[in-house]
């Protein structure tokens, strides 16, 4: 079944010194989802899993992340890839909070044995993601991970984003589990047979063979959207 969630409702709990977590309760079995808010002048350090790619979407606020003796700056909208079995920080020297979104995939071994992210820790910002332009469906997309970026098959993830005129019709994957997170604008989902819109602070999220739809939502000229599909490689059927 699909659900949308909302980050500020979430139950959280401290993780460290100045750092909250909320996990996000979803039925998915290939990744874990949660929102993590660093407080300004805190740092949070963590490991991704053996067998498993990390990813950390800068929500909102601007931080800077260290792991195999790389830093990079990780801005608002910039995505992070960390290797398995690597430790990393993440440092808020910024006045604000640092709202994080972190996916691991999977969250135990799998039994596929999927080739996971090999290059330490990558880096990318929205405005430098390798991008694509699709003008006949109404839509671009800028790549984080995939093919077209930091590469895995574990995970893809991108940004998309869409105009008024752009319309996703009903649609699965029986092979991948999907998350939606809203940037700027509205999305209308069809979640479960209901049309629900989904905005800046939630996301949607969808099992595998569980249909979905979604478009802009009335009133937006435009709307961008974080999204995941787990694994990488994946098989999408229409209607």
């Amino acid at each position: 079944m699909g659900q949308v969630v909302t980050f500020a409702e979430l139950a959280t709990h401290r993780i460290a010194d100045g750092v909250e977590s909320a996990p996000v309760d979803a039925p998915t079995q290939e990744m874990a989802v949660e929102f993590v808010r660093i407080a300004p002048g805190k740092r949070w350090t963590a490991t991704a899993p053996r067998g498993s790619d990390c990813y950390l979407f800068m929500l909102s606020g601007a931080a800077t992340i260290a792991a195999a003796g790389d830093e990079e700056r990780m801005p608002t909208q910039a995505f992070a890839t960390v290797e398995e079995g690597m430790e990393f920080t993440v440092d808020n020297k910024a006045n604000v909070p640092a709202d994080v979104v972190k996916v691991i995939a999977p969250p135990q071994p799998s039994e596929r044995a999927l080739k996971g992210f090999a290059g330490g820790l990558s880096v990318i910002e929205r405005g430098t993601a390798p991008m694509l332009e699709l003008p006949d469906e109404h839509k671009t997309r800028l790549y984080f991970v995939g093919k077209e970026a930091a590469k895995s098959e574990r995970g893809h993830a991108m940004i998309v984003i869409y105009d008024k005129e752009t319309v996703t019709g009903m649609y699965m994957h029986p092979n991948a589990e999907s998350l939606f997170v809203p940037l700027d604008g509205a999305i209308q989902f069809t979640v479960n047979g209901e049309l629900k819109v989904v905005k800046p602070g939630q996301a949607a999220i969808f099992g595998m063979s569980d249909r979905h739809g979604l478009r802009a939502a009335d009133g937006v000229e435009s709307a961008s959207f974080l999204e995941f599909h787990i694994p990488a490689a994946y098989e999408t059927v229409k209607g």
